[in-house]
């Protein structure tokens, strides 16, 4: 058996010498060798020259692994896939892969692979193609070259780590990257999806688990339990699990606040839904801004329910939850309200069974209630759906359990007919964008079936229910409407599925605000239908109590978004 070695010199990847002709193409220059890896001579060398064709628009022909394949990339509106077929063995099935489960591409040079014990040689680029494999949905990756140009465009290689990937360590020897893990987000899904998808694609960028209890700050060295050896890893990550609902806002206060005080930059990736982010928020905000204060950079993928934040912002594009736009955004400020409820306003936790009281404000207003949100503040129909269906029985069944929560609501069990919300509800808006000067407009009706006001465009993936907020714009706006037979409220929800067509009804408001006013002076005894949502989480107000929303312009957390 003849073995081959490379014996010229040139450019390299990975510690294999590509050597190019003047004309580009690339030569290698092969001894054959014996069993024992020796050289048979000199006179044996081969030259072998390989100039493939130049890849085109839509086909290309390279390589997948250490298989010669002709590429095609095949669009078809909104769906795209990645087809390769063998030019080797004609009677292998084509295969393909869907655009929307690739995480990156990435590029690694020039390099040299073997195949049977001959060289294979690869000209110009190398990606390794980083997916998501169906139907098991684990991490998948293979090593390519020479790929159609307009997939090059749609899915440009990365070169290089984004900064928020590549912290340097805090003063103290710690990683500046933190990983939470909601395990009760949703239909709790993200315990597996980071075992089997994120941790795998993170340790292909050389970003690792950190052992702390290993950790020695003064030589910098770090003992790996999973590799059983001493390295000095720069790149690392800290995994938090959340074991109740607390759990993020407590972190946030002992570890994340004071670190940003005192000015360290930090990653924090966040495996669960919109309720994440809010914790992170709210903790956040619960003391004032120092001088040095440095704002965390949240990498949020979605394993909540509704991921009204994440869809909003094309941070979930495509099938892998917003790990592609982890790898290749940007860092941007995520815009805020901030809510203030009448004193004795509680949150309703553990599934309605208990209440926990809010922050208290510290600017005077003794009593009050704080609450900051980044997605929604609603009362009524919303709020009370999505209150009932946040049950273990109802997150079961995922985004689908606000629909099952609807059909109660608008149908009860007693044949009543849906619920009136009484309450008086004032708008705050600008008198003019020169001036900034609210203006205040009260709602003419003492009865409401629907208020809703929103910094996102998307409630759920296919909920429009704000078509004219742009990601991150900040931009406060309220979706309103009365009271309704059922089948006309079904009829209004079942347009905001169709590209937010509901704004266009006659019978539904849809305005930019400052702010909004909610007062339960002259309504609602029972405390059911006091339940204010923001961003998913239920506040009750006191009998009588009010509720007012505002756009917050202070800057506390940036959000990772590759739009």
């Amino acid at each position: 058996m003849q073995r081959f070695g490379i014996s010229s010199t040139g450019d390299s990847c990975f510690g294999r010498p590509v050597p190019r002709t003047r004309d580009n193409k690339i030569h290698l220059q092969m001894q054959p060798r014996n069993a024992n890896n020796r050289s048979s001579g000199d006179n044996d060398r081969v030259d072998w020259i390989w100039n493939p064709k130049k890849p085109g628009e839509l086909k290309a022909e390279g390589t997948r692994g250490t298989d010669r394949v002709e590429w095609e990339y095949i669009k078809h509106g909104e769906k795209r896939r990645l087809k390769w077929r063998s030019l080797e063995d004609r009677s292998h099935e084509d295969d393909s892969v869907d655009v929307d489960d690739i995480i990156a591409v990435h590029a690694i040079g020039e390099h040299v692979t073997y195949k049977n014990e001959r060289p294979l040689i690869i000209d110009k680029e190398c990606y390794k193609v980083h997916t998501i494999g169906r139907p098991d949905g684990k991490f998948k990756f293979f090593t390519v070259s020479s790929l159609p140009l307009a997939f090059l465009r749609d899915f440009p290689p990365i070169t290089s780590h984004p900064k928020y990937l590549s912290l340097p360590r805090n003063r103290d020897g710690s990683p500046s990257m933190h990983i939470i893990i909601s395990t009760l987000a949703g239909t709790q899904g993200a315990s597996v999806f980071f075992k089997d998808v994120v941790k795998t694609t993170l340790a292909q960028f050389f970003i690792f688990d950190y052992e702390g209890s290993h950790f020695d700050p003064k030589s910098g060295v770090v003992k790996w339990g999973w590799q059983q050896q001493v390295q000095t890893v720069e790149k690392s990550y800290i995994i938090h699990e959340t074991d109740s609902a607390e759990s993020v806002t407590e972190l946030t206060k002992s570890v994340f606040l004071p670190r940003a005080q005192e000015g360290m930059e930090q990653t924090i990736i966040v495996l669960s839904g919109d309720g994440g982010v809010l914790d992170i928020t709210n903790a956040l905000l619960t003391s004032p801004k120092t001088d040095t204060y440095v704002k965390p950079v949240l990498g949020l993928l979605a394993l909540g329910t509704g991921n009204a934040l994440a869809h909003s912002t094309g941070i979930t594009t495509g099938n892998t939850l917003g790990l592609a736009n982890l790898l290749r955004g940007t860092p941007k400020p995520l815009p805020i309200f901030k809510a203030t409820f009448s004193p004795r306003a509680a949150f309703f936790v553990d599934e309605g069974r208990r209440k926990v009281p809010l922050n208290t404000s510290k600017d005077g207003d003794s009593g009050l209630g704080i609450i900051y949100g980044a997605v929604v503040a609603s009362w009524g129909f919303h709020a009370s759906l999505v209150a009932d269906s946040d049950t273990a029985e109802y997150r079961q069944h995922g985004a689908e359990r606000f629909q099952m929560a609807a059909k109660e609501l608008l149908s009860p069990s007693d044949g009543s007919t849906p619920h009136r919300y009484r309450a008086k509800v004032t708008m705050m808006k600008r008198s003019s964008e020169e001036s900034g000067i609210e203006a205040y407009e009260t709602i003419n009706r003492e009865d409401h079936m629907y208020i809703l006001a929103t910094l996102v465009s998307n409630l759920e993936k296919n909920l429009l229910i704000s078509p004219s907020s742009k990601p991150l714009d900040g931009q406060l706006r309220l979706v309103h409407f009365g009271p309704l037979p059922a089948d006309e409220v079904m009829n209004i929800m079942g347009l905001a599925y169709q590209d937010g067509r509901h704004v266009k009804e006659a019978g539904v408001g849809y305005d930019d605000v400052e702010g909004i006013r909610i007062d339960y002076e002259r309504g609602e005894k029972e405390e059911r239908w006091r339940r204010v949502c923001i961003d998913g989480k239920i506040v009750v107000v006191n009998e009588g109590g009010w509720v007012e929303v505002k756009r917050e312009h202070r800057e506390v957390v940036d959000i990772i978004h590759s739009g």
